[in-house]
């Protein structure tokens, strides 16, 4: 069953230290392959599977960023803008 895209709007760290993240302006499948996220967006009904993404937390680290549950939200986002 398809998600309705407002419930999708989170991002959480899962346990392997990924990053599940939903975003409404996804880099390109280029970017999102040269960088090893994993988009997952249709196992959830999305129309473009870059809206979900499965980041790599050592990803975050290479670029500068700390990965704290407090702000991993902005922190993606900022961090989908630097790719």
């Amino acid at each position: 069953m398809a998600q309705k895209p407002h419930s999708l709007e989170y991002t959480a760290i899962l346990n392997d230290g990924r990053v599940f993240h939903y975003t409404c302006n996804p880099p390109s499948n280029e970017i999102l392959t040269k960088h090893g996220i994993e988009a997952i967006g249709n196992k959830f009904g999305c129309k473009d599977s870059r809206e979900v993404l499965l980041i790599p937390k050592s990803l975050y680290k290479s670029y500068g960023y700390v990965v704290r549950e407090s702000d991993i939200k902005i922190v993606s986002e900022q961090l989908l803008r630097r790719l």
